[in-house]
């Protein structure tokens, strides 16, 4: 009733039936929204009231309670929260709400009460509990004032301030000095925030949680492999702790470091088991996305789509896997759950891990397409073709090293495969056994394109929100040359997410696809000259990057992709246009927007030679001295460890 809009009816049903149902809770979240969407506001703040009262930790209850007022003004919803603090004094979520709404010396005053009471308590996430409230300068600003009073009067008179009459414990102390490098490190101070958390971990050596943070630092400053050495000392600190563990196994990972991510998670696989074969038996899907991306990384395709498509049949097995809970769900009338479960199996397929594995499979397709690989290694023929014989014959050498690397440790774990063999469930009789996954089967697949579109019409249906997606489908149909579709992806692009870098380059590619390839015949060209008359208004590209540019040229990768759809539209300026990067000035540059433009240009846009590139390196070296990215090898071998 409620999806066909039959609110009153709705209403009704739930009060004549509100002896039967047993869910007290949800009757009463459904009852009071119910209410809200009908105009009855004072029922509504009644019955979301009643929910505070059973849950006052619930921040959903407490704005459903301050809007059924119809309060918009933040002074008089303030006063709505404060009564409710009355109610539940302890309750932590309507101070927290109180602190969204005000301003001025009355939010001063509550943050300074509330900072004090949670530092003195060593609350480990207060610094992401008033995260929220950091879009706000002001609030950002009066935090900061607040915290370094407190860190010059703890270390001068072991109070929060010098008026205070009670000396607090040295933990709270510790706990600002945490609290600050975190505030720095938001802000991307790294000196400052490395300054703070180095002083914490002289203060209290055995306190996991400044290690912690201080890896964190370092991620944030684009230094993972000194990253992975503070999560890892965190790690060793506690060696039974699995939130540590898999913390460090994702940063080795996102250094690069496959071989010592598995040794570290095989302290919680099963013994006598390879511990990729395990994790991956687990459905640990975070570990297959972050190895697809260091593969995708490395280039070795193989590697990428095994663990894509590991990924993808998980998804299937979650799918099938729920076969059961069909008839039981009908047997047992739990609908409510049901209907969830099917709705559940309708966007499955939009879940952040198949829209990551189905990124790099896409773009790993893409890259098969465009270079083919030959039937001896993992590098397209046109990249062979390209090497100096030196070069060749250290790929050979790496080929067999890697060969013979993989032969003893398939060696090695057979005896335990054989193991684990014995006591795995053997399939029934006339019971279909899917194949293995076999990455160099898949990549030596004759439709890469096909193939991609297998992940691409699940994230089209399901992710159409994320601009990457339709990104990804220009991509796949600019090769197909599908111009309806290449249109469709465009236009939805710009709806989804307008500032979107890679918007400029695809306008510029299907206007010159339009030009060059021409339109077809009948009702499609009547289509295509209708969508590109309101893409193009004016029927000047150019204007429109000129246009684009003035709203979005300030931001490094906007600039960067503005620079290549000029250089396709007029080949000749590609030297003038990469100039200009090289240029761009540096107060605009962040540390992604700056990994971002390098790997474009390390992909070939705009033509780079090896000085433009170690020119672009170089001068975000500067800006970015920790970034491990910017690096060259020799700058690598005398960075302190």
């Amino acid at each position: 009733m409620v999806e066909a809009g039959k609110f009153r009816e709705a209403l009704s049903h739930i009060y004549s039936h509100r002896d039967s149902i047993l869910d007290i809770q949800s009757w009463l979240e459904m009852a009071g929204d119910l209410h809200a969407r009908l105009g009855e506001h004072e029922d509504s703040a009644e019955v979301f009231e009643t929910l505070y009262q059973r849950n006052p930790e619930n921040a959903t209850y407490i704005e459903s309670y301050v809007r059924a007022h119809g309060h918009y003004n933040d002074e008089e919803s303030l006063k709505l929260c404060q009564k409710l603090q009355k109610l539940h004094p302890r309750a932590e979520a309507p101070f927290n709400y109180a602190l969204k709404l005000s301003t001025g010396s009355t939010f001063r005053t509550l943050v300074d009460g509330y900072l004090q009471r949670q530092l003195r308590k060593g609350v480990p996430p207060l610094f992401n509990i008033l995260k929220h409230l950091f879009q706000d300068k002001n609030k950002l600003e009066t935090i900061k004032e607040l915290m370094h009073g407190y860190y010059t009067s703890l270390e001068e008179h072991k109070k929060f301030t010098p008026e205070s009459e009670d000396k607090e414990f040295p933990t709270s102390y510790l706990h600002v000095m945490i609290f600050l490098a975190q505030l720095y490190d938001y802000e991307r101070d790294t000196t400052k925030a490395l300054y703070y958390i180095d002083r914490a971990m002289q203060h209290t050596p055995t306190y996991i949680d400044p290690y912690m943070v201080k890896s964190k630092i370092y991620k944030h400053a684009g230094d993972m492999v000194e990253a992975v050495n503070w999560v890892d000392e965190a790690r060793t600190m506690d060696l039974a702790d699995r939130y540590l563990n898999c913390k460090a196994a994702k940063y080795m990972l996102r250094a690069g470091m496959i071989d010592k991510a598995e040794e570290a998670c095989a302290l919680f696989t099963r013994e006598g088991q390879p511990a990729v074969d395990n994790l991956n038996e687990m459905q640990c899907m975070w570990f297959l996305t972050e190895s697809a991306r260091i593969y995708f990384k490395n280039q070795d395709w193989a590697n990428v789509l095994q663990k894509c498509h590991e990924v993808e049949k998980h998804f299937v097995d979650i799918v099938e896997d729920q076969f059961d809970f069909h008839p039981y769900s009908m047997r047992k009338m739990t609908l409510r759950a049901y209907i969830g479960l099917l709705r559940l199996e309708d966007s499955i397929r939009g879940h952040e891990f198949f829209n990551k594995a189905a990124d790099y499979a896409i773009r790993t397709y893409l890259h098969l397409h465009d270079k083919p690989l030959s039937d001896s290694n993992g590098l397209g023929n046109g990249e062979i073709d390209e090497m100096t014989e030196k070069e060749k014959k250290k790929l050979e050498s790496k080929k067999k090293r890697a060969a013979k690397k993989k032969q003893q440790q398939k060696n090695e774990n057979s005896v335990a495969n054989n193991a684990a063999n014995k006591d795995k469930k053997q399939p029934a009789d006339g019971e279909i056994v899917p194949p293995p996954i076999v990455g160099n089967e898949l990549v030596k697949t004759d439709a890469p394109l096909e193939d991609a579109m297998k992940f691409l019409d699940p994230l089209r249906a399901l992710s159409p929100h994320c601009s990457n997606t339709h990104n990804l489908a220009f991509q796949v149909f600019y090769r197909q040359g599908k111009l309806l579709l290449m249109i469709q992806s465009v236009k939805r692009a710009l709806k989804t997410c307008a500032r979107a870098p890679e918007i400029a380059l695809h306008m510029t590619q299907l206007v010159q696809y339009v030009k060059t390839k021409g339109t077809p015949s009948g009702i499609i060209a009547e289509i295509v000259k209708t969508e590109m008359s309101e893409l193009l208004p004016q029927n000047d590209i150019r204007e429109w990057l000129n246009v684009r540019e003035s709203l979005t040229g300030t931001n490094f990768k906007n600039f960067f992709m503005l620079r290549c759809s000029h250089a396709q539209l007029l080949p000749e300026s590609t030297p003038n246009q990469l100039q200009a990067v090289l240029d761009f000035p540096p107060e605009g540059i962040t540390l992604e927007s700056s990994e971002y433009v390098l790997s474009h240009l390390n992909a070939g846009l705009l033509s780079p030679t090896p000085e433009n590139i170690a020119t672009f390196s170089a001068n975000c070296h500067a800006l970015f001295p920790l970034a491990s990215a910017f690096r060259s090898p020799k700058t690598e071998e005398t960075v302190p460890r």
